[in-house]
């Protein structure tokens, strides 16, 4: 069954049934689960939309602490701490937004808290890029798909995470897929990449220099590899070895600043992207430079003497911020499209959450039938062999229990699985309690055996 299914109604009985049989013969704890309303999901936030970029930078080196302090007061809990927001995901409970508080001390003040499908609403629109600094930047997906797992595989995290956060990373892929809310680069490395390739038309088979092996030029020699595999890339740095390791990350060639005059004379295009306090690219240099020649600087303050030669092309960082904006005004565009996915997903997450509370439903009705067939049934197996009765008479008589529980309790399922759908969260309420109240009353009026805690009902031995 897949995150967030739902099995047929004969299979649900059948697999509890068989869960308790297992449990009984290992003499194991039996867990009986708590329907949770979708009204318990709840969000605490701290984001660049609410609070100073500082506050929430140092809030990034708090989940280590956040998840040892808040999981003692929830039964699931994700963290998604990021440069942009620091949020906790969670099942609520009382004392969690207290701790909570505590925990978050001066910056609590910047907290949002949201609850039910708001909550739900908020972290599909992070995956799908619609509340980051840069709209519809694709890194905050992974972060999203990580935080998830990281909890998970350490124990915070069950079922209703696991489905919440399915959704929201299927949705996060689905307005990606869809629509341009990603369209271009908006960041001054990823846009030169694009605005020289229009100038260019491809980069197949053109010689690209690129001068610096910082961050900048690795973004711009990473993105031009990925565009073509027959460009010939070139990387100067005045650290060789940083040259030496970016080249070879790209599938590229290093160099030393000292052979920068010869590289230029055939280079196809120059992206200059380093800091410098005067020019590195002279006018003596740039008349070097073949006649159609582009050069591209992201450097602040310019690495490019100005004006360049008339035979050259030229694109500064003024230019490239008009080719941004263009970038963002044609992804805000596609924001009503991405919202329209988002609540589509929404809906869908609301009914499989349903459908989960259903499910527990179930499982609490089928504890209580367990109960007073095994109760029954030790009676009636006392009697048969009173008179003589024995083997697989008694055998047959578990098989014939529990078909005819499954058979009496269809109708009631059938009648949870329909709230689920109609979004009846309180049936599914009102059908816990009242049969956990039976399940309470057997285990209370039993002197010789201990009442275990509410929610962990021992098997019969």
């Amino acid at each position: 069954m897949g995150i967030g299914g739902y099995q047929s109604i004969p299979g649900q009985a059948s697999a509890w049934w068989s869960q308790r049989c297992l449990c009984k013969l290992r003499g194991e704890p039996l867990v009986v689960p708590v329907a949770r309303t979708l009204d318990e999901l709840i969000l605490i936030t701290i984001n660049h939309r609410s609070a100073p970029l500082k506050v929430v930078g140092k809030l990034e080196n708090l989940v280590e602490q956040a998840y040892e302090r808040l999981y003692p007061y929830t039964d699931e809990l994700v963290i998604l701490a990021t440069c942009n927001r620091f949020e906790v995901y969670a099942l609520e409970s009382p004392r969690l937004l207290i701790e909570a508080e505590s925990l978050l001390g001066d910056a609590a003040k910047y907290a949002v808290v949201l609850r039910g499908l708001d909550a739900a609403r908020h972290l599909f629109r992070v995956a799908a890029g619609l509340e980051s600094a840069i709209l519809g930047e694709n890194e905050i997906l992974g972060q999203v798909a990580k935080a998830y797992e990281s909890a998970r595989s350490r124990g915070y995290a069950g079922k209703y995470m696991s489905l919440l956060f399915h959704y929201a990373v299927k949705t996060g892929k689905l307005v990606r897929s869809k629509t341009m809310i990603s369209y271009g680069n908006v960041g001054a490395p990823g846009a030169a990449v694009h605005a020289a390739e229009k100038v260019l038309g491809s980069y197949d088979g053109r010689r690209v220099l690129v001068v610096g092996a910082g961050e900048a030029g690795s973004i711009i020699a990473t993105l031009i590899r990925q565009k073509s595999s027959s460009a010939r890339l070139m990387v100067v740095n005045r650290t060789y070895e940083r040259a030496e390791r970016l080249a070879k990350k790209v599938s590229g060639e290093a160099y030393s600043l000292d052979k920068l005059p010869e590289l230029l004379e055939y280079a196809d295009v120059v992206f200059v992207a380093v800091t410098v306090d005067k020019p590195l690219l002279t006018r003596d240099l740039l008349e070097r430079m073949k006649h159609g020649a582009l050069v591209v600087d992201v450097s602040n303050p310019s690495a490019v003497e100005l004006p360049v030669p008339s035979h050259l092309g030229y694109i500064g960082l003024q230019g490239l911020e008009k080719v941004i904006q263009k970038t963002l005004e044609r992804r805000r565009q596609e924001v009503p499209k991405a919202e329209r996915i988002v609540e589509e997903q929404l809906a869908l997450f609301r009914k499989a959450w349903m459908r989960r509370a259903a499910d527990e439903a179930i499982a609490v009705m089928m504890e209580y039938a367990g109960r007073v067939v095994e109760e029954e049934l030790q009676e009636l197996h006392g009697r048969l062999r009173g008179l003589g009765v024995d083997g697989a008479a008694l055998t047959a008589t578990g098989d014939f229990a529990q078909s005819l529980v499954k058979k009496l309790l269809r109708p009631m399922i059938v009648y949870a699985h329909r709230a689920a759908v109609n979004g009846q969260a309180h049936v599914l309420e009102e059908i816990v309690e009242q049969f956990r109240r039976e399940i309470e009353k057997r285990v209370t009026n039993r002197p010789e055996r201990d009442s275990p805690p509410r929610n962990r009902l021992r098997c019969p031995p």
